[in-house]
């Protein structure tokens, strides 16, 4: 399915948006009086994206809302969470703890994508042979890079047969959510009880406004944002998304561009790829955007308090429209190999990446475990949730470190992205391109580790 020329009638569009915001509301309500979801910390755009499937034409089908559609939100959504991001960056810090914690994400997607291919090879060459060999490809975009990029990429492989494969990436970002939160939360409590957590000794320092989600007074309430322009000229807010909506313009033009080039070179495979990569191409020409307005001084114009909470918005309805769009008959048709690659990539990276936080950090090892466990079962959000249990000030360089560490991996995370489409690019989607990208994700990933122990930042010796 090309997102781009999908017709959507307006009124459809509309009504999904009022959907959508009622179910960010009900999952807002939901947080702040029952308390099951207090005790975890479940965010509200989860639970309302759960409710929506519950409610939507998934589940009981009391409303109009198809898969189809709010796969194409989900993939606009994602672009704009990236261009928003890097808009907003001020600077760039890359010392060893954003490198570490970089390389240490860009580990996690290896293994996970390492155990996914060979679940999948395991099944069809014993009960599934059948079975799309690439959905083991998906387990790392869903667990460890979102709902957004599993839905894109799979997306763009259903031309080569794997039939729902957007869909398939969805369901398993949401089982790697319900691993962040449930099992995340159960470390969290582990830790503290064992002396593990730095700052905190007991869950009872979590206050009431953090379980509920709402903030009970107007002293709390942090800052959104500055206003850098005038009222009486424009509204900040509306330039900021307007300054967005731009630079996802040229995006498209780019990606546009792109594609035809391909079409005329002859490379015809390549073109859903290349759309497939637009948030990419988006968060690059963000970066260009922004260290232009920086060399000319006029940067001063965006507001990073602003820009985040534009980033916060689109991620809010992303989640809200992945959950919803969780197909039940997606599910039970491919649930051999979604139940076995989540069994088996959620203990995996919690045990690797507890072995890699007390020896590629030298700080704050614990915290840095959780929010990276978090962040590679969610999302960069999940993973601040959990961190601020155990640093409710964000008082450690981790939150910071995190969100640089999370750029970094993104740039080193892109020729991953790129083998992952090895077997469809080079192989016609043959078995043997598969194993060939196996190969290449285990060497990348003993390269990653001589790399990462060449420059001192790794040590073998047993710190926990």
């Amino acid at each position: 399915m090309n997102s781009w020329s999908i017709n959507l009638n307006l009124q459809d569009v509309i009504l999904d948006f009022m959907y959508l915001s009622s179910f960010l509301i009900i999952g807002t309500l939901l947080r702040r009086y029952v308390r099951f979801f207090q005790r975890f910390l479940i965010p509200n755009n989860l639970i309302g994206g759960f409710a929506a499937l519950l409610i939507g034409s998934q589940g009981l089908g009391w409303i109009d809302l198809p898969s189809e559609r709010l796969g194409v939100y989900v993939y606009h959504f994602l672009a704009l969470t990236f261009i928003a991001l890097g808009l907003r960056q001020e600077k760039t810090h890359w010392g060893k703890g954003p490198l570490s914690k970089g390389i240490a994400s860009l580990t996690s997607y290896l293994i996970q994508g390492i155990i996914g291919l060979l679940v999948a090879f395991l099944l069809i060459y014993t009960i599934k042979p059948d079975l799309f060999i690439g959905i083991g490809l998906i387990l790392p975009l869903g667990f460890g890079m979102g709902p957004g990029l599993a839905y894109t990429m799979g997306s763009s492989w259903e031309q080569w047969g794997f039939e729902n494969g957007g869909l398939v990436g969805l369901t398993i970002a949401a089982i790697g959510y319900l691993y962040a939160f449930f099992v995340g939360m159960a470390l969290i409590n582990w830790g503290i009880r064992n002396g593990k957590s730095t700052l905190i000794t007991s869950m009872d320092h979590i206050t009431v406004d953090v379980r509920t989600g709402v903030y009970r007074s107007t002293d709390d309430q942090p800052i959104a944002g500055r206003l850098p322009l005038t009222t009486g000229a424009v509204e900040s807010l509306s330039f900021h998304l307007g300054l967005i909506g731009f630079v996802y313009f040229l995006t498209y033009l780019f990606t546009k561009g792109l594609t035809s080039w391909l079409d005329q070179a002859g490379l015809h495979d390549f073109v859903a790829t290349a759309w497939a990569f637009h948030f990419v191409f988006g968060m690059l020409i963000a970066l260009i955007v922004r260290k232009v307005l920086d060399l000319i001084g006029r940067s001063y114009v965006i507001d990073r308090g602003l820009m985040s909470r534009s980033m916060g918005t689109f991620l809010d309805f992303l989640v809200v429209g992945a959950v919803a769009a969780i197909s039940l008959t997606v599910v039970l048709n491919y649930w051999e190999p979604i139940l076995i690659m989540s069994l088996l990539a959620g203990p995996a990276t919690m045990g690797m990446l507890y072995w890699i936080c007390w020896r590629a950090f030298d700080d704050y090892h614990f915290e840095r475990f959780i929010e990276l466990f978090g962040e590679m079962t969610g999302s960069i959000n999940s993973g601040l949730v959990l961190l601020r249990v155990t640093d409710p000030e964000f008082e450690t360089p981790v939150a910071e470190d995190a969100i640089y560490g999370g750029g970094l991996a993104l740039f080193l995370g892109i020729p991953l992205l790129i083998t992952l489409n090895v077997p469809f690019a080079f192989y016609n989607n043959s078995v043997e391109g598969y194993w060939v990208t196996l190969g290449i994700l285990v060497g990348y990933w003993i390269l990653l580790w001589i790399f990462w122990r060449g420059i001192g930042f790794l040590s073998f010796k047993k710190r926990a």
